[in-house]
């Protein structure tokens, strides 16, 4: 049932909805079109989304897009491998948190943190609950093999390819 919401609430829309929709933006209202402005109402509006649609290819830039929105984006060319990338949102959290409970970090890392902790003699220091690390959003990739890769860079052949997709499962 949920997955029938999303189709009705991402309907595809055909080419020629879409250059219709363009159309109508066009400042001629009265229908009457030349070859020319119908051409171009027809390519220019088949490509005017700025995010991938279902069920429709798309280019790099769409798909980040996409990714922004959280949604998750996968090539044709991965072949259904279960690969998509995603985008992990921005983050912030306490710094006494940081430097004493992330597995994630070297220890080095959380050392570093853990200065802003305590004073010159070790003693805790009562922290207030702004005290935060600020973390960027970035992309991740979810691998063939199951692992996430943390920090994904698109190649210049993912950058360059048309056929990005929304993943979907």
């Amino acid at each position: 049932m949920w997955l029938g919401c999303i189709n009705n609430l991402y309907k595809m829309k055909t080419l020629d909805e879409k250059s219709a929709e363009y159309s109508a933006k066009l400042c001629n209202q009265s229908g009457n079109y030349s070859k020319g402005e119908l051409e171009t109402a027809y390519v220019l509006g088949a490509n005017e989304s700025r995010e991938l649609q279902y069920g429709e290819h798309g280019t790099f830039g769409q798909a980040l897009e996409s990714v922004k929105q959280g949604r998750l984006a996968t090539r044709k060319g991965w072949n259904g491998k279960g690969m998509f990338v995603f985008m992990r949102p921005a983050d912030e959290l306490h710094v006494g948190f940081v430097a004493k409970d992330i597995k994630s970090l070297p220890q080095r890392v959380k050392d570093y943190f853990y200065r802003d902790c305590v004073d010159e003699k070790g003693n805790p220091l009562e922290l207030k609950k702004d005290d935060v690390v600020k973390f960027t959003a970035y992309l991740c990739m979810k691998a063939a093999d199951g692992t996430i890769v943390n920090g994904w860079l698109a190649s210049q052949t993912d950058m360059l390819a048309d056929d990005w997709l929304l993943f979907d499962f």
